[in-house]
């Protein structure tokens, strides 16, 4: 339905009336875009094995207006290639409407287009913009004679349609009852991650809320979504829009830079699409992405592919409605590094024991310990030979794509077990004379040893360094 017109606003002055009028045309023109019927939709190509991705939905508030089905095409295109697409989880990232109406008619829209995700247990969350809030009044301008700051806040119809309770992703909120920002978690390519959707300009109490939550997981890779974060030429914006609390540098400078597992940030509200890559003092990186399009048309949608192993992610722009695409939109990264701790570029290894001229092995693809008891290098005698900064180095079995861990802070034997890197996952390098190496596990400062002569497991429980506790690195 088209929005209907409010009296009280086209009698205050002749230029908001123009200005309404305007925005009901276009608002026409835009549903009846969207009311032919969309071609047969192509399927996505396939990710690469090991791969995932991650969808976002761009602005779609020309797409909430009568009859459009652009919306409600996108997410049924979602569900139908989750598969192809190895699909992990969806955001949204503002201004799902356009404005608020007495019969709430746009909303209605989004709502049956989002519940397509729901059906199908896709998670997903939205970042709030401002024309989801009270902010925006018919016509898509601030409401006269009211505080657009305060208004900001009052998301009272977006809560109604979309409620905290039909969002099982989400972990923990900032205001109870509402879904403005919160915290959610999934599993994807033997990773963590945390998604943290957050109100348009934070108030400084909810940035000082998300530091606290991302604290808290530091083994997480942090995703944060929120309406305006890029400009449209792809700088951080360095405005709140005249009526937020905050803006998006002091985001940056407060949330996203101090924290090395937070690796992406998507935004909306201007300009079309753009990206950048900040990288921080430890050479962790953080990727942004701008996806606005406001497109009158079509229904553009973003979707990032994550390989994890490879240390690397891309990002393509696609329109399911008519086949669009925006190439020079597109974004590939290599030399991405995740919280579990894991170094894609990181050499592949093998230990010789001196104690026997044994290599060592993940026993049983690494559900045993590890023990030196092979004469081969075969995939089980693989290790992907990780530095953790210094003279500290971690092992990560290439059979399970496991950490080998000093197992009950040393007290039992070696073994490729965890997947997130810490204190019993951590070894002290130690460069003998004689060309071997030595490894003093950071969880009781004692050496890992051959024990008994290699025909017992690896356990770090000595003191000094003999024969049993030197190994030959081997390159592969």
């Amino acid at each position: 339905m088209i929005a209907s017109r409010s009296p009280q606003l086209i009698v205050r002055i002749l230029p908001t009336l123009l200005v309404f009028i305007a925005a009901q045309s276009a608002a026409h023109s835009v549903a009846h875009a969207g009311t032919a019927p969309a071609p047969t939709m192509a399927a996505a190509p396939a990710v690469a094995p090991g791969a995932f991705s991650i969808a976002v939905i761009p602005d779609t508030q020309n797409e909430v207006l009568g009859a459009d089905q652009r919306f409600a095409n996108r997410t049924q295109w979602l569900v139908n290639n989750r598969s192809a697409l190895n699909l992990a989880f969806v955001l949204h990232t503002g201004d799902m409407m356009n404005w608020d109406t007495a019969d709430h008619a746009q909303y209605a829209v989004a709502s049956a287009a989002m519940a397509k995700l729901d059906a199908a247990s896709i998670p997903w969350i939205p970042a709030i913009g401002n024309h989801d809030t009270a902010a925006v009044c018919p016509g898509g301008s601030a409401c006269p004679n009211q505080s657009a700051h305060d208004n900001l806040r009052r998301t009272g119809t977006f809560d109604a349609y979309f409620p905290l309770a039909e969002f099982p992703a989400v972990n923990g909120v900032f205001e109870s009852g509402k879904v403005d920002n919160a915290w959610s978690t999934f599993t994807a390519g033997d990773e963590d991650w945390l998604v943290l959707n957050l109100e348009l300009w934070p108030r400084s109490q909810v940035i000082s809320w998300a530091r606290g939550v991302i604290a808290g997981h530091p083994y997480h890779n942090v995703i944060i979504v929120t309406h305006s974060y890029l400009d449209a030429g792809g700088g951080i914006e360095q405005t709140n829009g005249g009526y937020g609390d905050t803006d998006p540098q002091y985001l940056y400078d407060n949330l996203v830079a101090p924290y090395s597992n937070v690796k992406l940030v998507f935004s909306g509200h201007v300009g079309i699409a753009g990206n950048r890559t900040d990288v921080r003092p430890d050479g962790s990186k953080v990727i942004s992405v701008l996806g606005t399009f406001h497109s009158d048309s079509t229904n553009p949608t973003q979707i990032m592919t994550v390989d994890t192993a490879k240390g690397a992610l891309s990002t393509n722009f696609y329109a399911p409605w008519d086949g669009a695409s925006w190439p020079r939109y597109g974004l590939t990264v290599n030399g991405m590094s995740w919280a579990s701790g894991v170094d894609p570029s990181a050499p592949t290894v093998a230990l010789r024991a001196m104690a026997n001229n044994q290599i060592v092995t993940a026993e049983a693809a690494g559900s045993r310990s590890l023990i030196a008891n092979r004469s081969a290098v075969g995939p089980w005698e693989r290790f992907s030979w990780q530095s953790s900064g210094g003279n500290r180095i971690a092992l990560r079995a290439m059979i399970n794509q496991r950490f080998a861990s000093a197992e009950a802070a040393g007290a039992q034997p070696l073994i490729a077990n965890r997947r997130l890197l810490g204190l019993w996952e951590t070894y002290d390098l130690v460069n003998n004379s004689d060309g071997t190496v030595s490894l003093r596990s950071l969880a009781n400062g004692r050496y890992v040893t051959a024990e008994a002569a290699g025909a017992q497991p690896l356990v770090a429980n000595r003191t000094a360094i003999g024969p049993w506790e030197k190994f030959v690195l081997m390159r592969q």
